[in-house]
């Protein structure tokens, strides 16, 4: 299967819970992860983060499903998709 590049967000609400299973399971992954950006929002007791991520659709399913089943986490993700032409003359 192909790649594909996904833009995943990832809010821990229970940060003393989920913080470690969370960063455990991004280290697995740290080999596909492109970028990754933490947002602690001390003043609501959340953390966000936002990753671009390149996996197979089977795998990005995997993926959020580990995270799905983690107490104290909601997550989205979604497919980019890059429309644009090449610019080699």
């Amino acid at each position: 299967m192909d790649l594909r590049r996904h833009i995943v967000t990832i809010i821990i609400e229970d940060i003393e819970c989920a913080y470690h299973p969370v960063t455990e399971l991004l280290h697995d992954y740290a080999g596909r992860i492109q970028l990754r950006l933490g947002y602690p929002m001390r003043d609501k007791a959340v953390s966000v983060i936002f990753l671009v991520i390149d996996l197979t659709i089977a795998e990005m399913g995997a993926f959020s499903g580990k995270l799905g089943q983690m107490n104290g986490i909601r997550v989205k993700s979604m497919l980019l998709k890059v429309d644009k032409e090449s610019t080699e003359e």
